[in-house]
């Protein structure tokens, strides 16, 4: 129990430390206003169409532009139809400006009712509380009076104990203390503004000053530290986020929805334009499920950081008095016998869900305040939730900005827009939850097997829920979208593409966790994981939501290559021009985006570089030189191995092929073997790159997320610098013809950039399941000869020098950054024409 008051209450050895075990209220509460945010822009969005002013005025501009001859009959020349988008967009431009206008003013609403509520609390707070109807003498004020009296002797005693408590808390300055002499409770209540806190005493916690020292303090510790634990503000934001959700976006829509079922719907809307609208029921139970998502946020903000005051409270009282306070608090909670089965099972899963915690609940808190950090799976499952909400909505508003910014609706660079906004807030969110489980899981950090895919699953499954509920309000499809082409079949082809990269963040997550939780200082290695995390698996969740909505098909399934004409008799040769020129559209995309070879840099950067470089007081655990040695001496064989390999491949192609297969280069639909030649370079680099995971997987026990990633980039920048030889072999050997050979190498610096990337990204679906394969292999082969334990014995120094290692990665991370810096103009064109649409 004292480690845990040390942690709680950030006093140790007389100094004052940073709290260990945050509440996780502060991450509640963002996620709270991001489904403020997500209900929000849906209800706005929806709601703009059901006034009729707005709906007149935006299918009138659109009939009055698309009745303009200039741009009903483009010229058919690529000049004219460009001109008839522009015409088009500068047409529109008023509509979508007065919907954009709208949204704006809905959110300014919002916004401004939630900080009056947090303003006006204090003069709630001092109301008197509404027992009966009417309701009028509930706002007459308390009578609250200053206490405690230093000039009264009786209280005088009282007043320098709470100093001493606020001392002892770290509460300064001290709050003002308010007695609220009708209640006979012995509760507290800590509200007021920033610089002027307050707390209610109730009268029946005074007497228990004399009576019950041990609860008195108990529950005046509470209060104070939620002051300690800045919980006023927030508490206050909460409920003041959730009255203004209510009263600016529920109620209006609601309103709005039944008036237009009612009316008929503006007459003014085109019959064409009718099945875009959303059907009134199903609008309705959507907005309901909104609101249930903000409500149920909303009391988990407030149930944590009751929670989270009452394990400060043990901290500083001792677990018997903390206990106590928590039992007199949770009276408060209906009993359940005498009740029906079903209706005890619905009392106890609403008081579970409410926004006060269950005596349950605060007893295990205060048994194990390492709960307090350990995320659970509906704060996950409705963070994934709200994304997907937030996602869909989203669509729109993007379409919306890029009519007004660029004149036309871009699809491809409005989802990646779109999905590294998102991406970037579920990597995060899923990062910091892992990081946290493993960082409770004392004393040493080995997290359960639910870990692995308990919280990847809720999140992706959350999220995947949230982005199809819009799917049941639209009466035939989604406007602005391709997944009404699919329907809830995008569910199965592209949910578990998402599900497996949340599981790979989670393992690299795991493993950086484990290795850093006790070695790096502070909280910095938290924060750089996290934000590793979002640079690094955000741009790839952005992909996989540009290609998620590839119109019917399937937009994740991988396509072989063409098979070449020449030579197509040879059957060998046909599959494997058909099996090394496969496409895949994530890596086409991703292998457009600059943060590709970037990210994935830092996967292995940054844990390396905080495991090498820990710092004197926290260099505990097991020295990773060994073991980064051993995968950067097994990537510089695999890459040996690949320019081996394609220095002799143009010989065995002359004894394999006949020159005239040998010397064809192919047509524009047509493979020729120059292109072969290339893709089994890579195809043979991409072997290399598995085989090169499956040893450091095979061979060492610790980050081997990190390692591997290391070892492959290694790898593959060896197959691109070997790729130079091997191409000079070839035109020294005449083996794609031509009038004369070249025994030159040719070194072009933005064709190795190029390489590089291909050769990584391909590189990354042969070392992932040969990771796997190794890793298996590994745990069997030391399950079956175990091997002696040496705690005895010292262990021998390792001979590789701390700084040749971070040389090495310093050179490799170099290189990377070039290359990434050297292909950014080849990339331009590309760039270019997503913007242009």
């Amino acid at each position: 129990m004292a480690t845990t008051r040390a942690v709680l209450s950030g006093w140790r050895d007389g100094r004052r430390t940073r709290p260990a075990l945050p509440g996780g209220t502060t991450s509640r509460f963002v996620l709270l206003i991001a489904a403020v945010a997500a209900g929000g822009l849906y209800v706005f969005l929806q709601a703009y169409f059901l006034v009729p002013r707005n709906a007149d005025y935006f299918f009138d501009t659109f009939s009055r532009c698309f009745r303009d001859p200039r741009i009903g009959l483009p010229d058919q020349s690529s000049q004219g139809f460009e001109e008839s988008q522009r015409l088009l967009a500068s047409c529109q431009q008023p509509a979508f400006v007065d919907q954009a206008r709208w949204i704006a003013i809905g959110f300014l609403l919002l916004g401004g009712v939630s900080i009056a509520c947090y303003l006006a609390h204090p003069w709630w707070v001092t109301r008197s509380r509404c027992e009966r109807f009417p309701a009028l003498p509930s706002l007459r004020p308390r009578r609250l009076s200053r206490f405690p009296s230093r000039e009264d002797p009786d209280e005088r005693e009282i007043a320098e104990y709470l100093d001493h408590l606020c001392r002892t808390v770290g509460v300064q300055p001290a709050p003002r203390w308010l007695l609220d002499p009708l209640a006979g409770t012995s509760n507290g209540l800590a509200f007021g503004l920033p610089r002027r806190r307050r707390v209610i005493i109730d009268a029946g916690l005074v007497k228990r000053f004399r009576d019950d020292r041990d609860v008195f303090r108990a529950v005046i510790v509470h209060e104070l530290a939620h002051l300690r634990n800045r919980d006023v503000d927030k508490t206050y934001l909460t409920f003041g986020m959730g009255w203004a959700f209510q009263a600016v976006a529920v109620l209006p829509f609601g309103a709005l929805t039944l008036h237009s079922a009612l009316s008929g719907g503006p007459s003014v809307i085109p019959a064409a334009a009718l099945p875009y609208l959303a059907d009134v029921p199903r609008a309705l139970g959507l907005m309901a499920v909104l609101t249930l998502v903000v409500h149920l946020v909303r009391n988990s903000v407030l149930r944590a950081r009751e929670l989270h005051a009452d394990a400060t409270a043990a901290a500083h009282s001792g677990h018997e008095a903390a206990a106590a306070a928590a039992f007199s608090r949770a009276l408060r909670e209906p009993p359940a016998t005498g009740r029906r089965p079903a209706r005890a099972a619905l009392a106890r899963l609403t008081l579970r869900l409410g926004y006060w915690p269950t005596t349950e609940t605060r007893h295990r808190v205060l048994g194990e305040p390492a709960l307090l950090t350990r995320p659970t799976m509906g704060e996950l499952l409705g963070a994934g939730v709200v994304a997907g909400v937030f996602t869909a909505s989203a669509d729109d508003l993007v379409g919306t900005l890029y009519r007004l910014l660029w004149g036309k609706l871009n699809t491809l660079s409005g989802d990646l827009a779109v999905g590294c906004t998102i991406g970037a807030g579920l990597t995060g969110v899923l990062a910091a939850a892992v990081w946290r489980t493993v960082a409770t899981s004392d004393p040493a950090p080995r997290p359960t097997r639910a870990t692995w895919l308990a919280p990847p699953a809720a999140l992706v499954g959350g999220y995947l829920a949230g982005a199809s509920l819009p799917l049941l309000t639209d009466r035939t499809e989604l406007p602005a979208t391709s997944l009404e082409f699919q329907g809830f079949a995008w569910l199965p082809r592209a949910g578990p593409v998402l599900l497996a990269g949340a599981v790979c963040l989670t393992v690299w997550v795991v493993s950086a966790a484990r290795g850093m939780v006790h070695r790096a200082r502070g909280r910095r290695a938290l924060y750089a994981v996290v934000a590793t995390s979002v640079v690094s698996f955000a741009p790839w969740f952005a992909v996989w939501y540009s290609v998620r909505r590839a119109g019917p098909g399937n937009g994740f399934q991988p396509a072989l290559g063409d098979a070449p004409d020449l030579g197509s008799s040879i059957g060998w040769y046909t599959v494997l021009s058909r099996w090394t020129g496969f496409t895949w559209e994530p890596l086409t995309v991703q292998g457009r985006l600059p943060s590709a070879l970037v990210g994935l840099m830092l996967l292995w950067l940054v844990p390396l570089a905080l495991l090498l470089f820990p710092g004197r007081r926290h260099a505990t655990g097991p020295d990773v030189r060994p073991q980064l040695g051993r995968a950067l001496l097994a990537g510089l064989a695999g890459g040996t191995f690949v320019i081996a390999a394609g220095t002799a491949l143009p010989f065995l192609a002359r004894a394999a092929l006949p020159p005239a297969v040998l010397h064809y280069s192919g047509a524009p639909r047509d493979t020729g073997f120059p292109t072969v030649y290339w893709h089994t370079y890579v195809a043979l680099a991409c072997v290399a790159q598995g085989a090169v995971a499956l040893v450091i997987c095979a061979t060492v026990r610790g980050h081997r997320p990190a390692l591997v990633l290391a070892g492959i980039s290694l790898t593959a920048l060896a197959a691109a610098l070997g790729r130079a030889l091997a191409f000079g072999v070839v035109g020294c050997t005449g083996l794609f013809g031509g009038p004369a050979r070249r025994c030159s190498v040719p070194f072009v610096p933005e064709i190795l950039a190029e390489d590089l990337r291909t050769i990584t990204l391909r590189g990354l679906l042969a070392a992932l399941p040969a990771a796997l394969s190794g890793a298996g292999a590994g745990a069997l082969a030391r399950r079956r000869t175990p091997t002696p334990r040496t705690a005895d014995r010292p262990r021998p120094p390792a001979r590789i020098h701390r700084w040749a290692l971070a040389a090495a990665l310093v050179v490799l991370a170099t290189a990377v950054v070039c290359a990434t810096a050297v292909a950014l103009p080849r990339d331009q064109y590309v760039w270019s024409l997503w913007f242009r649409g």
